[in-house]
């Protein structure tokens, strides 16, 4: 068993760090302070991240992205979240919706939309799940057709009408196309009655409604999504009516949970990075504080969760690209230790700088509240925990 990075890996883990460092990490903080999300936005960066071939990674060759794996793309976005969370999100919400369009698409679809979305390097994706009344409902499994996904779908002639909204959604409002999932069948359970359709911008009755104002990850926005008897064409359905948590199992429940979860590690690592710095240099007690006990294990104690949550995702994406074996509770339980442990590495390396680590000139406080988002984001944590069930 190999766990060291090819030479690919190691090339594109490269591209991004350098990316991160020239493009990303000099005007973050500052952009992030800006209060109107549109001019917040990062597009310049994005932009040139996208000519880098960043957006298409997880694309197939033949289809004119890079065909990055699971794991690439774990190396990637944790260099690129090392730079910010929230552009790495924005860039991992298309890689994984990509993917699964790109499984789902048939010719005629592929088509319309596969070349606009390599020419245009603002094309980004969007999937609407996550609604006012149905969070977790829609990662836990439930007979009850009260539960989950609400957005409806109604068919009507040759197309369907859609009423609802989601709200949460990353890369709201800046997306050009947005996997929807709707209820098709009101009166069985979800994983029975769901059905993904495509949407774009501009489609009469679909509106954006409020964009979020978070508290970390403000270079990514996340908005609602409102959907006031919106006519969606038939040719626009991408699964089978009915079939969307079949289609879904067999590309969001493998790697998605498991490559959104790697970003966490970039901002952790960051901030671990900055507090031994800081240790190193900050005098009490007449010598580098790194030198007081105290300090280096609470030093060691990070390193050692950055460690253990990355061996964990990168094992649980090396099995997620294995044809058989792969156990679905494996991407889970990666999701739910690693995301808490980095909440973990970046509040004990905000303590070791003590009250300047609170402070808004310092870098710490953006560390804490970014990683802060993986608690709940790509599914609550409580959730994952009850998908690791051993006898779901």
């Amino acid at each position: 068993m190999d766990f060291s990075l090819t030479e690919t890996q190691l090339s594109l883990q490269r591209l991004a760090h350098e990316f991160a460092e020239k493009e990303i990490r000099p005007v973050a903080r500052e952009r992030e302070r800006i209060r109107d999300p549109k001019e917040r936005f990062p597009w310049e960066i994005l932009e040139k991240g996208s000519r880098l071939g960043l957006r298409t990674l997880s694309l197939p060759e033949e289809r004119g992205g890079a065909g990055a794996t699971i794991l690439d793309l774990c190396v990637v976005g944790e260099e690129l979240a090392w730079g910010d969370l929230g552009v790495a999100v924005t860039f991992d919400q298309t890689w994984k919706i990509s993917h699964f369009l790109d499984r789902m698409w048939n010719e005629e679809q592929r088509g319309r939309f596969l070349q606009a979305f390599l020419e245009d390097h603002r094309f980004h994706l969007a999937v609407g799940m996550t609604e006012p009344d149905a969070g977790s409902e829609n990662f836990i499994p439930a007979d009850r057709a009260d539960h989950g996904v609400r957005l409806r779908a109604v068919r009507d002639g040759d197309g369907w009408v859609l009423n609802g909204m989601k709200h949460f959604i990353s890369n709201g409002g800046i997306a050009k196309l947005y996997v929807l999932v709707t209820r098709t069948d009101p009166k069985v359970a979800a994983l029975k009655g769901m059905t993904y359709f495509m949407v774009a911008p501009g489609t009469k009755g679909f509106t954006i409604g409020e964009v979020h104002d978070k508290m970390g990850q403000r270079l990514s926005q996340n908005a609602e999504l409102i959907f006031e008897n919106c006519r969606v064409p038939d040719r626009d359905r991408i699964t089978e009516v009915g079939g969307g948590a079949r289609a879904r199992a067999g590309s969001f429940s493998r790697g998605s949970v498991i490559e959104s979860a790697a970003t966490a590690l970039g901002p952790a690592r960051a901030a671990y990075e900055d507090a031994v710095e800081y240790a190193k240099n900050r005098v009490q007690g007449g010598k580098p504080i790194i030198q007081h006990q105290a300090i280096g294990f609470a030093l060691a104690d990070c390193y050692i969760e950055y460690v253990s949550a990355r061996q964990t995702l990168h094992y649980a994406a090396w099995m997620a690209m294995k044809d058989e074996g792969y156990d679905p509770k494996l991407g889970y339980m990666a999701k739910a230790y690693a995301s808490e442990a980095c909440f973990r590495i970046a509040k004990r390396a905000l303590e070791v700088w003590g009250g300047m680590g609170y402070m808004t000139e310092a870098p710490m406080e953006k560390y804490l509240r970014d990683v802060t988002s993986f608690l709940h984001s790509a599914g609550t944590n409580e959730a994952q925990h009850v998908r690791s069930m051993p006898y779901l």
